[in-house]
Formats: structure tokens, sequence, C-alpha cells
């Protein structure tokens, strides 16, 4: 198949890892892919170190109609099978543009509940793409009780992972200047409202207060990141928190853990928790979206309730003052991992949706085609 994967969003995230890590493995499967992104972001850099073509495409603004004939231009010239659009604008602009150029397939994809009950979303959800993808029943859920779509035009495919080897051992302690007897609790993203981390920063001036032995090491960069070092300054817990920037080797930073925090305000199948729970780490995260999906409903994790630092401050006590309870969540998110979330079980997944809308597509043509007479 010849399949292009729409991403332009300047930030390096869950999504863009996934458009990445999908398109490497797919090519590995002997598939032609392009990374359409925006030009000299991150997930065209990742794209072009894991070998896989890519375009540059910058949209600017959810309209940019204007795009239009030069991407139907593109689609039919690369002869694309399937486009694949992640952002909102990118259905609005590209998958517009597949339609037109008569893509066979066109499916959005998303990890967070984007579409919003919004007549411009009804639009160009029920009519620029054939599906949607998603990674959670939870969000599933959300979009089918807006009472646009039929059940079977939104796909629930699970994240997945390889299962880390041979990771990297890091003294995080002594980077982030930490004490060595502290204990080490590490989360990571971009640094925007959703991942919550000024609840974090709360966290640790309650931890300060209440002369916990606890230690915060946020990895990532965002928009927000002036606006939190703020507030670590004012709650004065520049001691207790650090927020060290956008490191590549994340796993060592996770495996450096006593105790992975998640304190988003919402979130879809979270990529980095995931991640965590691969390494066999214990984690606390706030009961939103696809978290009790993934844990469980409490199996594999511990949820708090989101909003709330104080929550996340008592749900991070309960685990680190409970040993059997913290191995048991060790245990549990790794067999949890192995469960539904591995990388190969995944891309089995996607080419099975890819293949039956291909084969949709042609039985419709040739249903439609005039018959010889």
């Amino acid at each position: 198949m010849n399949i292009v994967f729409v991403n332009t969003l300047a930030v390096w995230g869950g999504c863009e890892r996934w458009v990445v890590q999908v398109g490497a493995a797919l090519a590995q499967r002997g598939h032609q892919i392009t990374i359409m992104s925006l030009p000299g972001s991150e997930t065209e850099q990742n794209a072009k170190k894991a070998g896989l073509n890519t375009k540059a495409l910058s949209l600017g603004v959810d309209v940019a109609f204007w795009k239009i004939p030069g991407l139907m231009k593109f689609f039919r010239r690369n002869k694309s099978d399937v486009v694949v659009c992640v952002q909102n604008r990118d259905v609005k602009v590209a998958g517009l543009a597949a339609k037109l150029a008569e893509v066979p397939v066109v499916l959005a994809r998303n990890g967070l509940d984007v579409i919003k009950k919004k007549p411009d979303h009804r639009l160009a959800f029920t009519k620029f793409v054939d599906g949607i993808m998603t990674n959670a029943k939870v969000l599933k859920d959300t979009y089918m009780s807006y009472g646009w779509f039929a059940d079977e035009f939104i796909h629930v495919i699970y994240d997945g992972l390889k299962l880390p080897e041979n990771v990297e051992e890091i003294d995080l302690r002594k980077e982030a200047g930490f004490p060595r007897e502290c204990k080490l609790i590490v989360t990571a993203g971009r640094l925007v409202s959703q991942k919550g981390f000024d609840y974090l920063v709360e966290v640790a001036s309650l931890a300060k207060k209440h002369k916990k032995k606890w230690r915060f090491v946020v990895v990532g960069t965002g928009k927000l990141e002036g606006e939190l070092q703020n507030l670590v300054r004012k709650l004065q817990v520049d001691d207790y928190i650090k927020f060290i920037g956008f490191r590549s080797n994340i796993l060592a930073y996770l495996n450096a853990a006593d105790l992975f925090v998640l304190s988003s305000r919402s979130e879809g199948l979270s990529s980095v928790l995931r991640e965590a729970m691969s390494l066999g780490k214990a984690s606390v995260a706030t009961a939103v979206n696809g978290v009790p999906e993934l844990f469980q409903d409490g199996r594999a994790g511990l949820m708090v309730e989101r909003h709330n630092p104080q929550a996340i401050h008592d749900g991070i006590e309960k685990v680190l003052n409970d040993p059997p309870l913290k191995a048991k969540y060790e245990k549990e998110a790794l067999a949890r991992i192995k469960e539904d979330f591995l990388e190969e079980v995944m891309i089995d997944r996607l080419e099975v949706l890819f293949h039956t809308y291909l084969d949709k597509r042609k039985l419709s043509q040739s249903q439609s085609a005039p018959s010889a007479k």
C-alpha cells in the first residue's frame, strides 16, 4: 500500500511519535510511506532519521483551502491508497484534498477528544473522511454520543510499543541536583495546559510543606515553560521540582524513576504512561479519559481525582508508603502492556483495517461500473 500520514502540529508529542513509529513499522513490512509534516519540525526530522519519505506542509490556519490544489496534485502523482490525517486542520484541508483527488481511503486519527460537537467538525469528520481511528474506547463512546456516526465508522486500535531492551542507566538525581536518599518521581510531556504540570508544581509544594523526601523531574518542552518556571519560583520549590527540557532518550529518564506520575487534565491513552508501564514502573495518574481503560480500573496503577493536587499528593504517598502495593502495580503494569499494547499487534490491526477499506472501495467501484454489453 502507498500510505500518507499528515500531521502538521509544530511540537513533538504522543501523536507525532505515533505517526513516525507506525510509518517506520509499516515501511518495514514493505509499504510505501510518506510523512507530511511542518517543515523543520521534529516530526519531519525524526521521520527522516527513520528513513521515511517526507513532504513539507504548512497550513497555518484551519481553512487554508488554497493548499488544496497542490495537495490534490501530490496525492494523484503519488498514487496514494490511504491518507491518514491527525490534526483537525489536517482533516479540513488535506482530508478534503484527498477526497477530491479520489484517494481510495481517507481516515482521521486522534488520541484525544479533539472532535467537538460543532458544525464545522461535523462537516469535516462526516464528509471529508471514510472513518475515524482512535486509541481508546472512551473516545469512541464520546464521539458516538454526538449521534453523527455509525458504530462501524469509528475504530479503536490501541497504540502499541516495543518492550524496552538494554535501557541506558543514568544518574538522574545527580543530573537534577537532588539528594541521594530522595524518592524520585518522574513525568514527561509537552508543557501545555492539558498535561496539568501546574498541578504537579503544587504537589511539590505540598511535599515540601510536609517535609517529604520526594523530588520531581519533568521532561519536555512547550509554550508554558516560562509560566511553569515562574510558578516554581513563586511557590519556592526549585529544590523539589526540576523542568529539564527535551530528552531524546526518554526511556532512560523513566527508568530512573521510583514512581511515574500523570497529572493531566485530559488524555487519550498516554504514550509516556504506557512507556513507563512497559518498564515495570508503578504509576499514579489522574482518572481522565483513557486512563481507567489502561489501568483496568485500578488493576495496573493508582487512579486519583483530576484537577486536585492534594489527591495526587495523597496517591503518591499511598504507593510509596506501601511497598507490596507498589510491587503489585509494577508487576501488573508490565502485564497490561503485554496484553493489549504491543507494536506488532497494533500494526497487524492497522493493516487489516486499511485492507478492509480498500476492498470495500474496490467492491463499490465494481458494482457501480457500467456492465459490458
